[in-house]
C-alpha cells in the first residue's frame, strides 16, 4: 500500500505542475465587478434594529475622520 501512496502523490504533484504551467491566470476585476461587490450598509434598509448598548459598542468603528 505504501507504493500506491507514493505513486498517487507523485502523479498528483505532476498533475499540479502541469496545470500551473498551462492553466489560465486570474483575471483582474473590472469596474463592474467592483461595483457589484460594493454595497451600502444601511441597517434600516436591511430591517435590523440595534439596541442602544450595541450601538455604543460599535460607534467608534462607524465614525470617520473628515
Amino acid at each position: 500500500m505504501a507504493a500506491r501512496t507514493k505513486t498517487s502523490s507523485f502523479l498528483g504533484s505532476l498533475a499540479g505542475g502541469i496545470v500551473s504551467l498551462f492553466g489560465k491566470g486570474r483575471r483582474k476585476p473590472s469596474v463592474n465587478d467592483l461595483r457589484q461587490a460594493e454595497f451600502k450598509t444601511s441597517t434600516q434598509r436591511m430591517g435590523i434594529r440595534f439596541t442602544k448598548k450595541i450601538r455604543d459598542v460599535f460607534r467608534f468603528k462607524w465614525l470617520r475622520k473628515i
